[in-house]
């Protein structure tokens, strides 16, 4: 749970505890955005945000695994709120579901945390709730656009919505794993999605 989706009813103490947790998850990323995961150490992380080791491992008593999964949680939810701030900004079906696809594959291309998110991450977390955060949201959002468009006329009334969501996420996810391995360019990945995506629209 992120500062501001704290619940009001949270006591200074637990808000202050909160906050903590949130800047060494921050110093985390940051070190992972610059350096790359392999140096994420609890030492580096205690330097980078001041913080000392033993109140590092007071919030975070798994350590370094632990402290991953929160970082890992963290960028989840930071790609599901501009991915919605992006299918919401866009014209139509087509527009949400390239909107979605340029922010997954943008957060891919960043040579570290994209690496991080994509590749060593879920390598690293292989269950809990920190899983699927990124694509449990895209599979909702890409779904409800489906779903509209269907009303609209925009796309084929035999799509079954649902599956169609799960297989384009994880085309998606496929796609984002070979741009975070340097294989294929965002663009070149985004345009071939929007190929993909072409095929559900409604025949005259």
């Amino acid at each position: 749970m992120t500062l501001d989706a704290a619940p009001l009813q949270l006591t200074l103490r637990e808000r202050r505890q909160l906050r903590t947790r949130q800047e060494l998850v921050d110093a985390l990323l940051v070190i992972i955005a610059e350096d790359g995961v392999d140096v994420a150490t609890i030492e580096r992380v205690s330097a980078q945000s001041g913080i000392s080791r033993g109140t590092v491992y007071a919030h975070f008593p798994g350590g370094r695994d632990e402290l991953l999964r929160a970082a890992y949680a963290a960028l989840g939810e930071r790609l599901v709120a501009r991915s919605h701030a992006a299918v919401l900004a866009a014209d139509d079906w087509r527009g949400q579901l390239a909107a979605l696809a340029r922010q997954m594959f943008a957060l891919a291309a960043d040579e570290h945390t994209g690496h991080f998110f994509n590749v060593s991450g879920p390598t690293l977390i292989t269950g809990g709730a920190e899983r699927g955060i990124g694509s449990g949201a895209s599979v909702i959002m890409i779904e409800d656009a489906l779903r509209a468009a269907q009303s609209d006329g925009g796309v084929d009334p035999s799509v079954d919505t649902a599956v169609t969501a799960v297989l384009l996420v994880g085309a998606l996810r496929e796609a984002a794993m070979r741009v975070a391995a340097g294989l294929d360019p965002a663009d070149r990945a985004t345009a071939a999605f929007g190929r993909l995506v072409e095929g559900l629209a409604a025949t005259a």
